[in-house]
């Protein structure tokens, strides 16, 4: 028998969400947690706040299964002498039909012992009786579906709402309550219940006496012993509150339509300013939303700068506390783009049933037509006042800039004039004066047209508006302070009689700045000729200041009246010297009587002259002069001077240019001809007349097609007609007949310069490559030559090129030691590694002294790999080539497989030395034997009388004797085997 302890027994219930944790529980289950896990409960925490690690997991493994719409139970003990403790989950479903928390109920059984059947019994029964209160109890139908769709269990609220008994429902299919056109949806939602999804939704429903509802239902599979049994239903008829809801939403949409369509302005504020209801209009102009509903409950500091946000609460209170309306007053109103219109603006107290006040109702109706017409003349006096009372163009247009900065709105500005010579625009005014928002000074600041703001103006002669928030690039970088920038800007374009005056740029922080195109419009007309005035005066006096070229007033009586800055610095004077002096001080003697003619013909109109004017170091300079009017009345006369002496300079240095072309061109190697559209010869140098046999006068206008051979021409003709404007090509060589039928073969370089005013055609710089080309064929013919000899001995022909380390290797390569490559080129890497290891330290060395000591040739054997990687042995002759400047370039190299004969010549060396060894035993092993014999031989001979043991030497001279014939018959086997 299993037992479990139950001595006491303690239970509690919180409740769990699974975004927020606890949000539930009482002081019971505070002392609960306490006592049993040593935990401290609280709001918003979680399971594994409360529950050791291993324990939370698991519960909350069983909330994943809960949230599907299953109930779940859960057993833990720590250890078999610790308290069992029983969890009873229970999905609890919100207002919105979803399982978002679950009911946690913990049960406590302390060490009294019970059969552990009892307590799973008792479980059962506690689970049974939970499962029946929320079935049978439930506000909402509740149903079970078997497999088939049947019901097999229902609540009486499911009666009730099918408008039957509960024995009757038993017996049906949920199909019949389903309209037609919906069947086969809820079929759907049925099966991918069955499949184990949890699903909510919505459907139509015929009762049994035909009536129609709309029901809310929720069905998730029943589960048992891990297979889906049934399907498990909640439905709720939200027939009425769809109904309400329409109703509603199609009065709130009547509503809305009638003030979204009335013209005026129509907000709603509570007691605390903040929005309850506003009109489309008032919704999209003031606030700049086209979300209706995302300004409910803002304020006018939400959306208005906080001193204006404080001045509307102020005027909305004094309303709602003094319960007094105000009428169709005056007023001026900012919409969301920065710009501001005229209203006519009533505010009403909004009371309650009980006659207290709750908000305020306000009506605004636009006004501003009446309100720009005044602006625009108040806009146009105080210019027209500006430009008559400030001294320069300059100082006017920066007051300008100001009232139109201040009167509409904006927060930075900008004025532009065309340059003097019609290409670009200059800047002439910014404000305020504190702040530039542009590098460099302010005539630095240019723009050409379609460049920026401003050149988008001067290109489209008209207003032009842009928003940073476009990303258009154009406000880039335009910080008013750290945090703000430009986001609005305009460029208004000042133009009399068609003519360009000025371009006045205006900038605002405000997003998306709302500009009255009208009242710019209307403005720019009044105030252009006023500024034209203006400009013309101060043009005068700038081009007298700051003109670069030379002007001055000279009199009569040949004194200099009046000098420019230009004219001082060019000749480096003080304007007091330059006045207290007759001109003719001034210019050299030789160009004096140029001068008085010029003086003379004034009356008449005289042309530029160009005199050589001295400067106070004595330098002279070319200066090229015009009088320009003469004033009878006044004797003076206004004279223009450019300095021209670097143009002069030029003239000399382009002369000595044309000369050094003309000694490159014509008289140089190459042949240079120019081509026009046509394939004709518009030019051509001397050097021609010896390729073609004909002079430059003879060659003008003729066809280059019938100078060249014709099976080339439709090799260079495809070229030469695509060849694009300033491409550069080499034509393939081709051959050209003289008059004396002689070919030449020519290498050409086509450039065309038809575009270029000086040229006018294709420029062919040509060069007779004849010799070139005869060598060329002797040569390889030679290396056909050398190749068939190459063939013919077998050798394998190397040619390596020092600078690259490239090897280029005839194919008797392949046919020798089987290696080959697809170009038939190797590495000197790849070739190092073939030579043997023993003979690579001999050959490199070999190699390294014919580069660095300049050796012709060498000759030197060594093992190269083959493919399968046996050696063979080569004789390797090789011979370095150099350049012009005696720098090696190349290793010609031929190499010789001498395998066999190497092979031929160790075989003599071994038998030679197996020889030697023959001789050496001859004249050493045998001579040794020999030697004693005759020793013995000759003491018998000589001595025999005296000798006692003539018995043991006559045994040592047999013994001798065998050890001899032993020695000559190893001679005789050695040298039958070596022979």
């Amino acid at each position: 028998m299993n037992y479990v302890s139950i001595n006491s027994i303690t239970e509690t219930v919180i409740t769990l969400s699974y975004a927020k944790g606890v949000i539930a529980f009482d002081n019971s289950a505070a002392q609960f947690f306490e006592e049993n896990f040593s935990s401290e409960i609280s709001l918003r925490c979680t399971l594994f706040a409360l529950f050791p690690s291993e324990l939370a997991a698991q519960v909350n493994e069983k909330m994943t299964f809960c949230k599907k719409g299953r109930f779940q139970t859960h057993t833990y003990q720590k250890d078999t002498h610790s308290s069992v403790y029983s969890f009873y989950i229970a999905p609890i479903m919100g207002d919105d039909r979803k399982i978002s928390s679950v009911s946690l109920s913990i049960e406590k059984n302390d060490n009294t012992y019970r059969k552990k059947e009892d307590l799973l019994l008792r479980e059962l029964n506690y689970s049974s009786q939970f499962y029946t209160n929320l079935f049978y109890h439930n506000p909402d139908a509740v149903f079970l579906f078997d497999q088939e769709g049947k019901f097999i269990n229902v609540n009486a609220r499911s009666a009730q709402l099918a408008e039957t008994t509960e024995e009757k429902l038993l017996q049906m299919h949920f199909l019949p309550f389903i309209p037609e056109a919906e069947k086969d949806q809820v079929l759907d939602y049925f099966g991918r219940a069955l499949n184990g999804e949890s699903l909510d939704f919505q459907c139509s429903f015929i009762t049994a006496n035909g009536n129609h509802r709309i029901l809310e239902v929720k069905n998730f599979p029943i589960v048992f012993q891990q297979e889906i049994i049934g399907v498990y239903g909640i439905a709720k008829d939200i027939t009425e509150k769809l109904e309400t809801e329409r109703k509603r939403r199609a009065d709130k949409q009547m509503l809305r339509a009638i003030i979204d369509n009335i013209p005026d302005y129509i907000f709603v504020k509570d007691r605390n300013n903040r929005s309850i209801l506003t009109n489309k209009k008032f919704a999209n102009t003031i606030l700049g939303m086209d979300d209706l509903q995302a300004n409910s409950n803002i304020t006018p500091f939400d959306y208005f700068e906080e001193t204006k946000a404080k001045k509307i609460i102020a005027d909305n209170d004094l309303v709602m506390n003094s319960g007094k309306a105000v009428y169709n007053r005056q007023d001026v109103v900012e919409k969301g783009d920065g710009s501001r219109e005229m209203v006519l603006l009533t505010k009403v107290p909004l009371k309650d049933a009980e006659d207290n006040v709750i908000g305020l109702v306000g009506i605004a109706r636009n006004n501003t037509d009446a309100f720009l017409q005044n602006k625009r003349k108040d806009l146009i006096l105080k210019t027209l006042k500006a430009f008559g009372d400030k001294r320069t163009f300059q100082d006017a247009t920066i007051k300008t800039l100001e009232i139109f900065s201040n009167e509409l709105g904006f927060d930075y500005a900008e004025a532009y004039k065309l340059s003097a010579n019609n290409i670009e625009l200059i800047r002439t005014a910014y404000w305020p004066e504190n702040m530039d928002l542009q590098q460099g000074d302010s005539e630095s600041v240019r723009y050409k047209k379609d460049e920026g703001l401003p050149g988008k103006v001067w290109a489209s002669m008209s207003i032009e508006i842009i928003h940073k928030e476009d990303n258009t690039g154009l406000l880039k970088n335009m910080m008013i302070n750290e945090s703000e920038s430009i986001q609005t800007a305009v460029g208004i374009p000042i133009i009399l009689q068609g003519r360009l005056i000025s371009i006045l740029c205006f900038g605002s922080k405000v997003h998306r700045k709302k500009i009255e195109q009208s009242i710019y419009t209307d403005v720019s007309i009044q105030i252009a000729s006023a500024m034209e005035r203006k400009l013309s005066q101060n043009q005068l006096s700038d081009f007298f200041e700051y003109s670069p070229n030379l002007i001055a007033v000279i009199g009569l009586d040949g004194f200099i009246k009046m000098a420019n800055p230009a004219f001082v610095k060019t000749f480096n004077y003080s304007t007091a010297e330059i006045l207290s002096q007759p001109f003719s001080t001034f210019i050299h003697p030789d160009d004096l009587d140029k001068t008085f003619e010029a003086i003379n013909l004034i009356s008449i109109g005289g042309e530029d002259f160009e005199i050589r004017c001295r400067q106070k170091n004595g330098d002279y300079i070319w200066i090229s002069w015009r009088f320009s009017r003469f004033f009878e009345n006044e004797n003076i006369v206004y004279i223009y001077g450019t300095n021209v002496t670097a143009i002069k300079d030029h003239e000399s240095l382009l002369r000595n240019s044309e000369k050094r072309f003309k000694a490159l061109v014509q008289e140089g190697s190459d042949h240079i001809a120019i081509l026009d559209r046509e394939w004709k010869f518009i030019y051509n140098s001397p050097g021609t007349e010896q390729l073609y046999g004909l002079s430059i006068d003879q060659l003008f206008h003729t066809s280059f097609e019938h100078s060249v051979c014709h099976d080339d021409w439709h090799n260079i003709a495809g070229i030469l007609e695509g060849l694009k404007e300033g491409q550069r090509l080499q034509l393939p060589s081709y051959r050209v007949k003289d008059q004396d039928d002689n070919i030449h073969w020519i290498e050409t370089i086509a450039t065309n310069l038809s575009n270029e005013d000086a040229v006018g055609g294709i420029v062919l710089n040509s060069r007779d490559i004849t010799e070139f080309i005869l060598q060329e064929r002797q040569l390889i013919e030679s290396l056909k030559r050398y190749d068939i000899v190459a063939k013919a001995t077998s050798d394998i022909i190397t040619d390596y090129h020092i600078a690259t380390g490239i090897m280029k290797v005839s194919d008797t390569l392949e046919k020798v030691f089987g290696w080959t490559s697809e170009d038939g080129t190797f590495t000197s890497e790849w070739w190092n590694d073939k030579i043997h290891p023993e003979d690579y330290k001999e050959v490199r060395n070999s190699a390294q002294d014919l580069i660095e000591k300049n050796i012709q040739n060498l000759t030197i054997e060594y093992r190269f790999r083959c493919v399968d990687g046996s050696y063979k042995y080569v004789l390797d002759r090789s011979h370095l080539m150099f350049d012009a400047e005696q720098r090696p370039i190349r290793i010609i190299g031929s190499l010789q497989d001498i395998t066999e004969r190497k092979s031929h010549l160790i075989a003599i060396q071994n038998h030679n030395k197996r020889l030697k060894e023959i001789a050496w035993t001859q004249s050493h092993v045998v001579r040794a034997p020999l030697a004693k014999i005759m020793g013995l031989v000759d003491l018998m001979m000589n001595y025999r009388e005296d000798l006692d043991n003539i018995d043991e030497i006559l045994e040592n001279i047999l013994i001798s004797a065998n050890e001899l014939d032993a020695i000559i018959r190893e001679i005789a086997v050695k040298t039958e085997n070596e022979l």
